[in-house]
């Protein structure tokens, strides 16, 4: 599994979660042709090589997560909470328990997002070759220099290392991604998106585990009776 854990992120990038209500970012019409790669410096080569390494011996993980989403022109902020899951194939999951419940469920095919407070479930499909650039790492696709111009930024802090990966294709939902990684694992710590508009969702993560088992049967979801399912067209 190789995973960039924002987009965590991709991972969930913007359109799986950005808060309910928040405007939908617009693209710019075209995204400028991508000039040549700049040469990647021995020290930029061996954190994304350990990036790779790191989440490409991992056949699942766990986490709790702290988001952090600041709509730039209101200069407000919207912080949830909760726990995200990781799987081979394409699965993800978030439960968000506050401030109001809500899930996200990947089972490879097809997402579901799920907001109890509404009565409503939100059903999407996701073809392999369109699945965000997070659960294509997951599935063991692809490398973060095949997608990213990748950069190395000032240490955040002592012990880690952030680089900012900007996508060699138009993204249309985001325009770059942070990474935060611990200098010794190259676990990620903390994964910024920036959408078109200069709007940022920032998660933290807290209590990484890896390789603990997670079955399938928590990747999988059948809408509660009684409620609205919006299905958008595959």
């Amino acid at each position: 599994m190789r995973l960039a854990l924002a987009p965590l992120l991709l991972l969930a990038p913007a359109a799986f979660a950005q808060p309910a209500g928040a405007p939908t970012p617009k693209a710019p019409a075209s995204a400028p042709a991508s000039q040549a790669a700049a040469p990647v410096s021995p020290e930029l080569a061996a954190v994304i090589d350990g990036i790779q390494a790191f989440y490409g011996t991992a056949q699942d993980l766990k986490a709790d997560f702290e988001q952090t989403y600041t709509y730039k022109v209101y200069g407000r902020k919207q912080r949830s909470t909760g726990k995200v899951f990781f799987k081979k194939k394409g699965k993800m999951r978030w439960d968000y328990q506050a401030p109001e419940p809500k899930v996200f469920v990947a089972d490879g095919d097809t997402l579901w997002v799920y907001e109890p407070e509404q009565s409503q479930v939100f059903k999407r499909g996701l073809k392999q070759a369109q699945l965000p650039v997070a659960l294509s790492f997951m599935s063991g696709e692809g490398k973060l220099t095949d997608e990213f111009d990748a950069t190395l930024l000032p240490d955040p802090a002592p012990g880690r290392k952030l680089i900012e990966l900007v996508p060699k294709r138009d993204a249309g939902e985001y325009r770059a991604l942070r990474l935060e990684v611990d200098a010794a694992t190259h676990a990620v710590q903390a994964s910024t998106v920036i959408d078109p508009v200069g709007n940022t969702n920032h998660l933290v993560f807290a209590n990484v585990q890896t390789n603990v088992g997670l079955p399938d049967a928590g990747f999988t979801f059948t809408p509660p009776a009684g409620v609205r399912v919006l299905t958008e067209p595959r």
